[in-house]
């Protein structure tokens, strides 16, 4: 494995608090924050929610890591994508020109008010970033 672990945003924020460069210090540092109870309650829940999550953060002190991308919500209709909506029309264009949405509540919103199409995830529908 050579590329960096994509972590959650807030895993890799509290990571970066951390003064070490070598992979045994950090996860001795972070068994002490636990065991003293000093560790952000969302990266406690991550870590503990799922043992494979133990696994990834050993990985990434191990190869580096990265914060996953934002998802970036979607409508597609068959294989188009909603550019354009207002309460007379929908137009629906190519992945390019698609509108994103920052909430998936947003896009299902949207999809409540066409009344058919799914909501997708950008990123793992291969959408570059601008």
């Amino acid at each position: 494995m050579n590329e960096k672990v994509k972590l959650p945003k807030f895993t890799c924020v509290w990571l970066s608090g951390f003064c070490t460069q070598y992979p045994l210090a950090y996860i001795s540092e972070i068994n002490r924050k636990r065991n003293r109870g000093d560790i952000d309650t969302e990266v406690f829940r991550w870590l503990n929610d799922n043992e494979a999550n133990q696994w990834l953060l050993i990985d990434a002190v191990r190869y580096g890591y990265e914060p996953e991308p934002e998802p970036r919500w979607g409508i597609k209709a068959g294989s188009y994508y909603l550019n354009e909506y207002d309460t007379a029309s929908a137009k629906f264009t190519d992945m390019q020109h698609a509108k994103e949405f920052g909430f998936k509540s947003n896009a299902l919103y949207y999809i409540g008010q066409l009344g058919f199409g799914e909501v997708v995830d950008f990123n793992k529908e291969g959408k570059a970033d601008d």
